[in-house]
């Protein structure tokens, strides 16, 4: 791999807090060829994106079914936007942060199954708290760390001569 060949890492993980841009960041102070893409994160826009392509409002489909459809929707929307980054990008970097213990964090394991599917390598961030419960998961990674830094020490490990 050429040494100034900028890679391209889907930053997979829950969207709320700053943890993307303490990764951007990071790997900016380390001067890393890194650019990175991940989940839209505006979540408000990401609930609504399907409504808002088709032009519909909840009146249109009955307040009930409303959500589901939303959510449905948007779901649809957001996995076509994930399946798409992750097949453009050369390595996926899973953040599972045991800090946000109100998240479940299906969406991180989940863009770890496309990322297998399409042969991405998977590199996965989970504190030291939730080790055991993901005992089943962390093997389906190339390699596991404990924290943020650990990871980006990672990618600049890919860069060294």
């Amino acid at each position: 791999m050429p040494d100034k060949e900028s890679l391209l890492v889907y930053l997979a993980g829950h969207i709320h807090g700053d943890w993307r841009e303490r990764v951007r960041k990071m790997a900016e102070e380390r001067g890393l060829p890194v650019r990175f893409r991940g989940p839209r994160e505006d979540h408000a826009r990401s609930d609504n994106v399907g409504f808002d392509v088709l032009g519909l409002t909840a009146g249109d489909v009955g307040e009930k079914l409303a959500k589901l459809v939303r959510d449905d929707l948007g779901g649809r929307a957001n996995n076509l936007r994930t399946r798409l980054w992750i097949g453009k990008c050369v390595l996926v970097l899973a953040f599972f942060d045991g800090e946000q213990t109100s998240l479940r964090q299906w969406n991180t394991a989940a863009d770890i199954g496309v990322a297998r599917a399409l042969g991405k390598p998977v590199l996965v961030v989970r504190t030291p708290n939730l080790v055991h419960s993901l005992k089943e998961l962390t093997p389906r990674a190339d390699f596991v760390v404990d924290s943020l830094e650990q990871a980006v020490d990672a990618l600049a490990y890919v860069f060294e001569n």
